[in-house]
């Protein structure tokens, strides 16, 4: 195994962590982990190896309208970049110039950060709600900030699948289970925000989850998932469908907070078939009554990125069978976005639609 290290990075609790459990490993520091992230490398050379890092800049940014809630109090905050998993369809593909995994260890630093956007938004809703009372707002303009705050925490890698190296549920679960105290005072706490935690893998590997020794209220466990020949066809290395549905029953058994998520939704031969043979497999194997929510959406790419993965892997077959359709995204047509829609909500009505208003 071999570490590098920020030397700004060096002496931080998690780092020292980190490196107890790779005592036999070579260490390679470094000034700035962009010196080694941002070169070409072939992918042989980022085996069994990974950075440690320090992030100086905002680990916050805004989640995308109908992402999942349709409100303005949803965000994606980074931890890592790159993941263990190996998705043939996945942004990582092209996003960054390698793909050895940076882990962002300042997690002090991170969850002030997160706990600032949370007081902020609950300060606004304060003078909201104070206007209210003086009948000096139009209620036209209230935004819905009563609404729970939603933080997606597994865009740029998949946070289960490398908690065994980042420590990341112990450091982030239990935060999220206090940071709805109040931060100043108010005349109603009712008015105000809770914040939750989404976990989003295709990893079955709960150990660390049930290693908390509590079932967390504001953290969300959500699988991805899809029907295993495609697993098998797109999604290297990650846990099998089978697996992934027993770790999915332990924890409902338990009572965690356990969403569903099909996606990305492939564009396959015989689609209507594979996934309707998924869904009756979904409803043979899952108690759909346990599960807090499902979430659809599809293979789905803005022009730009269409391109490049189109450049970088120009025999992957699903990328042949997208179509630009609303002048924004390529993505699946509309007739096979159609069938999806009606096939997921007869396993569950409420399934949200992901980016698309139907």
């Amino acid at each position: 195994m071999l570490i590098y290290i920020e030397n700004q990075a060096k002496d931080l609790d998690q780092t020292k962590k980190t490196l107890d459990k790779f005592e036999s490993a070579k260490i390679i520091y470094i000034d700035n982990y962009k010196n080694l992230f941002d070169k070409e490398l072939p992918s042989w050379a980022n085996n069994n190896s990974f950075i440690i890092a320090k992030l100086n800049s905002s680990a916050i940014t805004d989640a995308p309208n109908w992402y999942w809630h349709n409100d303005k109090t949803s965000y994606f905050f980074k931890t890592s970049l790159n993941c263990v998993f190996d998705c043939s369809y996945c942004f990582l593909k092209w996003a960054f110039k390698n793909d050895i995994p940076v882990y962002f260890v300042n997690y002090d630093d991170i969850r002030k950060q997160i706990e600032e956007k949370v007081k902020n938004i609950n300060l606004e809703q304060e003078k909201i709600e104070n206007k209210k009372n003086d009948y000096e707002l139009n209620l036209k303009t209230d935004v819905k900030y009563k609404d729970k705050i939603w933080f997606y925490s597994s865009d740029y890698s998949d946070i289960l699948g490398m908690d065994n190296i980042s420590g990341f549920l112990k450091n982030f679960v239990p935060f999220f289970e206090k940071i709805n105290s109040p931060f100043h005072s108010v005349r109603t706490w009712e008015n105000f925000t809770s914040s939750m935690m989404e976990i989003r893998t295709k990893s079955a590997n709960i150990k660390s989850i049930l290693d908390l020794w509590f079932i967390p209220k504001n953290t969300e466990f959500a699988f991805s998932l899809n029907p295993q020949d495609l697993i098998d066809k797109y999604e290297f290395w990650t846990s099998s469908l089978d697996d992934r549905i027993k770790s999915i029953n332990i924890l409902l058994e338990k009572g965690y907070n356990v969403w569903l998520r099909f996606l990305p939704l492939l564009p396959v031969k015989n689609y209507k078939e594979i996934y309707w043979q998924f869904i009756e497999e979904i409803k043979s194997k899952i108690d759909m009554d346990k599960v807090s929510s499902t979430f659809v959406s599809w293979l789905l790419y803005t022009k730009s990125d269409y391109n490049n993965i189109l450049k970088k892997y120009p025999k992957l077959d699903i990328l042949y069978r997208l179509k630009e359709e609303d002048w924004v995204f390529i993505r699946e047509k509309r007739e096979m976005r159609d069938y999806f829609y009606e096939l997921f909500r007869s396993l569950d009505k409420k399934c949200f639609i992901c980016l698309d208003k139907k």
